[in-house]
């Protein structure tokens, strides 16, 4: 059977252009064709799908979720983390970055241990490209609902058998900037190749700048659990939305931030180093809105990426073929990958989601396997 499908009689948003009434043509697993082509030149046997009125994009790039489903990927089996995995996916999310929460040693080493094995042994998920660790080495203050008894101090020697156990996977670590030493261990892991990020902090203004000099290249939930802007005390926040270079994560909720927040950062930071995050709980798929802790303590959201992107759409009124890039080209850029995902070009994974005029989501692929919506893969694609 051919190894070929085509895509056609829609608007393509690579998102780097706008390609009108444009077709994608996959083997197997990778993009070879963007344009205005429509059929010519198809080889024999390629399966053909009419997406007319629709808009096809590159698959979602989640960089910072926990959970979905009543699973927490910190205290989960492999079997109630692929069902968890398996949601993030019907909400168009191709690709993600699992993100552990502040825990003991012994439990971040075992959970990044299941990753690594579901990586390699479970199809039908979106593609595991990495691990984040939201914490152990953050601010009490600034916790949020991370659990108190487990934050500590950094040590190179934990975060040099965290590295090795996970062969390479970490790929951002929060810290805070105010920690005592905390510039060494920041320029550790940026020599690691590891994205160090700003995040549950109390630091001010300058202990943030340093920390941005040292090698901080992300805020974690920019504006939430952070220090934030005082007219005569920027903050945390400040120093992290006024520096051009720095990409922040954004949750996009309308509850985390008040929609003039969002329009603000649209306003102080570049849109090239916006990148939306779900920040999803245990609770993602099962309720909306965000969650709160027993002391109505406010953390993480359970709103996918598609609806984040509405409300940045809505509540900043820049138009839909930009803000996409926030979920596609922009986390493959901080992570250095966007010669494989989130950019529709020849050569690229066939990471594509689909589209309706009103931005909802009709069809998924992953690596050109087609999957609906509702979870199911299509028996004849």
């Amino acid at each position: 059977m051919s190894g070929f499908k085509l895509i056609k009689n829609c608007d393509v948003l690579t998102p780097l252009r706008v390609i009108r009434n444009g077709s994608i043509l996959i083997q197997d697993e990778s993009i070879q064709r963007v344009g205005q082509f429509g059929d010519s030149g198809i080889p024999p046997g390629t399966r053909v799908f009419n997406f007319r009125n629709k808009l096809a994009v590159p698959g979602f790039i989640d960089i910072h979720l926990h959970g979905a489903e009543g699973i927490e990927f910190t205290d989960s089996s492999p079997e109630s983390i692929v069902t968890a995995l398996k949601t993030h996916l019907r909400n168009g999310t191709t690709s993600l970055l699992p993100s552990l929460m502040t825990a003991s040693h012994e439990q971040v080493l075992n959970t990044i241990k299941i990753f690594l094995d579901i990586e390699k042994d479970i199809p039908d998920i979106p593609e595991i490209i990495g691990i984040n660790l939201e914490g152990p080495y953050i601010s009490k203050e600034k916790r949020g609902v991370q659990r108190t008894q487990f934050i500590r101090r950094p040590s190179l020697t934990e975060m040099k058998e965290y590295i090795r156990v996970s062969k390479g996977s970490i790929k951002i670590v929060t810290v805070a900037p105010e920690i005592e030493g905390i510039s060494d261990f920041i320029r550790f892991l940026t020599e690691q190749d590891i994205i160090p990020s700003a995040g549950h902090t109390n630091a001010d203004f300058e202990q943030t700048q340093k920390a941005i000099e040292s090698g901080v290249m992300l805020a974690t939930h920019l504006f939430n659990a952070m220090r934030g802007i005082a007219h005569r005390e920027p903050g945390a926040a400040g120093a992290l939305l006024l520096n051009d270079e720095v990409y922040a994560e954004v949750v996009a909720d309308g509850i985390h931030l008040h929609p003039s927040i969002l329009s603000l950062i649209a306003k102080a930071k570049p849109l090239e180093k916006i990148i939306l995050v779900t920040d999803a709980t245990k609770f993602y798929g099962i309720r909306k809105g965000a969650s709160y802790s027993k002391e109505g303590k406010l953390f993480g959201s359970n709103t996918e990426l598609g609806l984040a992107l509405k409300h940045m759409t809505q509540f900043t009124g820049i138009p839909f073929e930009r803000i996409v890039r926030t979920v596609t080209i922009n986390p493959a850029k901080l992570l250095k990958i966007e010669n494989k995902k989130g950019l529709l070009k020849r050569g690229n994974d066939a990471d594509i989601v689909i589209l309706d005029k009103e931005l909802n989501i009709k069809d998924i692929f992953v690596k050109g396997k087609r999957f609906s919506p509702s979870g199911n893969i299509f028996s004849s694609a």
